[in-house]
């Protein structure tokens, strides 16, 4: 009857061919991990650098540098996304330091050819790891690693390192020596690029650093540290803290900091400020507090620095 019908209705309905599972298998996990290494990767960097200094795509890096519109933080993204022959995964806490190292290779005077000394950094090729292998061959010039790979110290002073210090080096969560005096740079200081952590030793003398020195963001975010030199920057100024009374080494320029770091009295070595400090309750003071009347001397290049191979180095994004 009727429900012969309905069922002879129902088969001649065309059926739909059942999916295989095969479709879903064949993609291999290859493009899913490069895919996630460049996207993740991008926006790890965002949030390290200035936005307007990076695409939001990364295939928008892709000829970076070959283009003369580039910024140091675009070469540094392309070189360490799609060039760099370590292929430092996302989540190894190395991934940024190594980005932030690039950015100061392109950014300060490295790629330019300015730089005195910068062996090994950033063969183009076959780019050793910045730390180096045991026996520290191919370590880049002036970085030192800890066993864990994680940079503990930059120290580039006397180099001809230009520009401004890179808000990149925030990056360092690990960094206890920071050394770049006697060079060419230039600007304002980034207090998230001198206030890591475990900051121990920060020397930023003669070079042309300008505006208030960030003292209590500074203090906030490395209690440890123990000394600081920023002298012979003659465009750096700020009033120096009570807090900083536990360093163990301060040197700075008298005329430009408040409150005024003089002697207490011609015949005196104390300054009116570990004077004051010595006056707080806990009545600590630094052991040296050095109080700079002498101006820098610009460090030169040596007149028969090789001349670097023409190729783009970035410009920095306006307002960077």
């Amino acid at each position: 009857g009727g429900g012969e019908e309905t069922v002879d209705n129902l088969n001649n309905v065309p059926r739909t061919r059942q999916p295989t599972l095969s479709p879903s298998m064949t993609p291999t996990l290859a493009p899913t991990v490069t895919g996630y290494r460049l996207t993740t990767g991008l926006s790890m960097m965002k949030l390290l650098s200035p936005s307007i200094a990076l695409p939001n795509n990364p295939e928008a890096l892709k000829g970076a540098k070959t283009r003369s519109g580039s910024t140091p933080q675009m070469l540094a993204a392309e070189f360490i996304l799609y060039d760099d022959a370590q292929n430092v995964s996302v989540r190894d806490p190395t991934f940024l330091e190594r980005y932030a190292l690039a950015v100061f290779y392109y950014a300060n005077g490295g790629c330019s050819g300015d730089w005195i000394t910068g062996t090994n950094w950033m063969d183009p090729v076959n780019a050793t790891n910045h730390c180096g292998v045991t026996g520290g061959d191919g370590r880049w010039h002036g970085v030192f690693c800890n066993l864990q790979g994680r940079v503990t110290e930059v120290k580039m002073n006397g180099n001809y390192v230009t520009w401004k210090l890179p808000r990149e080096f925030a990056a360092f969560t690990e960094l206890s020596t920071l050394e770049v005096s006697d060079n060419r740079m230039v600007g304002e200081l980034p207090s998230e690029a001198i206030s890591m952590p475990k900051l121990f030793t920060l020397l930023l003398n003669n070079n042309d650093f300008e505006g208030d020195f960030p003292f209590d963001v500074v203090k906030q975010g490395a209690a440890s540290l123990d000394t600081l030199w920023i002298q012979e920057n003659s465009k750096l100024s700020g009033r120096v803290p009570t807090s900083f009374c536990s360093l163990g080494s301060i040197t700075l320029d008298c005329a430009n900091f408040e409150p005024q770091p003089v002697y207490v009295s011609p015949d005196s070595t104390e300054t009116t400020f570990v004077a004051d400090c010595k006056a707080e309750p806990e009545g600590i003071s630094p052991r040296e507090y050095t109080c700079n009347t002498e101006l820098g001397v610009p460090v030169e290049k040596p007149v028969d620095a090789p001349l670097p191979a023409p190729r783009v180095c970035g410009t920095p994004a306006v307002g960077t």
